[in-house]
């Protein structure tokens, strides 16, 4: 796409992330929002969640922001630098990972909780033996 005018380059953008929007929605059966074209050279894709959150309260961070302003469409996430936009695109494959960690790490705590089982169990009946074969003193002390 070299050698065309912003533009045209800015159409043919839009139209390559609307084919593969398609593509994912037959393929995967997901929901995705369209594109619209916005301000300038800006393409927008409506997001349920902003647009819920951003009736009640604004977000701004240095990064994006997410508010209700007039003139702009309601729930819109302005990511202000590409990384940010790649950071949030990654977003549900990021939470996707942190569920199997998490769900990692409660079959590691409940193989724990086992082993810790045993052991309690295990020194309990250490103690019981121990003082069934025990000879009381006088002051209700045991030498074993």
């Amino acid at each position: 796409m070299y050698g065309r005018y912003p533009g045209k380059l800015f159409v043919l953008a839009k139209n390559l992330g609307d084919r593969v929007a398609r593509g994912l929605i037959s393929k995967y059966g997901v929901l995705l929002g369209e594109a619209q074209v916005g301000n300038g050279y800006e393409l927008v894709i409506d997001n349920p969640v902003a647009r819920l959150l951003s009736m009640y309260f604004t977000i701004s961070t240095g990064k994006r922001n997410m508010d209700h302003s007039p003139g702009e469409l309601k729930g819109e996430i302005d990511h202000l630098s590409r990384d940010a936009a790649v950071e949030y695109i990654l977003m549900p494959e990021r939470v996707k990972k942190l569920k199997g960690q998490i769900l990692g790490l409660s079959s590691q705590v409940e193989d724990l909780r086992s082993d810790l089982c045993q052991l309690v169990q295990v020194l309990k009946e250490a103690v019981a033996h121990n003082e069934k074969h025990s000879v009381p003193l006088k002051d209700w002390k045991y030498i074993s």
